[in-house]
């Protein structure tokens, strides 16, 4: 039996999710300049750095991240599962932009 879980992002800190992921992915797959990936860790670096950036490059950059490091999100789920004794198998993760507004259940 499969499952699908479903998470939908309505407002996400940017610098917050870059610096989280940080220690899953390899640095050179965000497109962002070394010089801010270097100091990262350094409070208001990436909060700074981002506010000269336009919400959709932004949006643009988180899908680009995640999508180049799919393998490496699945390998750490299938950690911490593993952590907790949890079974599973994880065959795949995506990350869309969603334009609509309106849900409907």
């Amino acid at each position: 039996m499969k499952f699908r879980l479903t998470i939908d992002i309505d407002e996400l800190n940017y610098a917050q999710a870059i610096r989280a992921i940080l220690p899953f992915v390899k640095k050179e797959d965000i497109p962002l300049p070394e010089m801010v990936l270097s100091a990262a860790e350094s409070p208001g670096v990436l909060e700074n750095f981002l506010k000269f950036i336009p919400r959709e490059k932004q949006d643009e950059l988180i899908l680009k991240t995640f999508d180049k490091n799919k393998v490496r999100i699945i390998a750490k789920a299938h950690r911490t599962a593993a952590k907790y004794g949890v079974d599973m198998k994880i065959s795949d993760v995506s990350l869309e932009e969603r334009t609509d507004d309106v849900i409907v259940y």
